[in-house]
């Protein structure tokens, strides 16, 4: 038996054993209905994720664009309509990995429309403490990193350490954010950067100061440009 026929069997004997429930109304059959796909709001207006101004791309504006920093933010769907918010959390905590294909697919879509994929661009995962990546068994956002290399043929980087446990963004604000991050990121392994746009892979930004920390860096080791790319923005 071949291996594609050996995990289409699979798949069938575990969608007898735990059947799937769309995540937006319930209904048996997959992760997300017809119904409900049509219900993803993409972002088709890209917005300065400073001021929210419209911006091409998702640059951010001349006042809100930091030295050494991130370019832009690129951010695919809204999270509060839809089942985009479903999508992420049971991708992110409930261990849903096929859900990180199909994110992941939206997220190229999304680069693919909004960047020039002809510059030298090296697809990089937001890293996690190893801790909390070992807990959870993954990091999300190496998935969507890495599915979006797959489908654009991009080069991947696993090049960015997070060297320890910091408290969830989400429960903090402010100069709590900045503070919580600083100099928690490092470049992992040597790689030369020079003439390199980066493009930061992560599920979803608040602020943004988790991909600007991140950026730093790599604007620090020789990084042309960094942008970020995200599913939606909280």
């Amino acid at each position: 038996m071949n291996k594609e026929l050996t995990f289409k069997v699979k798949n069938y004997l575990l969608d007898l054993i735990f059947p799937k429930y769309c995540l937006g109304c319930g209904r048996e059959g997959d992760w997300l209905c017809p119904t409900c796909l049509k219900k993803i709001v993409f972002v088709k207006s890209q917005t300065c994720p400073g001021c929210g101004r419209l911006s091409q791309d998702g640059k951010f504006c001349p006042r809100c664009l930091k030295p050494h920093g991130l370019r832009g933010i690129v951010v695919a769907c809204y999270f509060e309509e839809g089942p985009i918010r479903e999508l992420i959390h049971n991708f992110k905590y409930n261990h849903i990995l096929e859900l990180g294909n199909f994110l992941g697919k939206i997220l190229a879509e999304t680069l693919k429309e909004n960047f020039n994929l002809k510059e030298n661009i090296l697809i990089v995962p937001v890293p996690l403490y190893w801790l909390r990546e070992n807990q959870r068994g993954y990091n999300q956002a190496e998935i969507l990193a890495r599915e979006v290399s797959k489908i654009l043929q991009l080069p991947f980087g696993k090049i960015l350490l997070k060297k320890r446990g910091t408290k969830r963004q989400v429960d903090l604000k402010g100069r709590e954010r900045r503070s919580n991050l600083k100099k928690v990121f490092q470049i992992k392994s040597k790689i030369d950067l020079t003439r390199k746009t980066v493009i930061l892979v992560d599920d979803i930004t608040t602020t943004g100061t988790t991909l600007q920390e991140c950026a730093k860096i790599l604007r620090q080791a020789g990084a042309k440009r960094v942008w970020g790319l995200v599913v939606a923005r909280g």
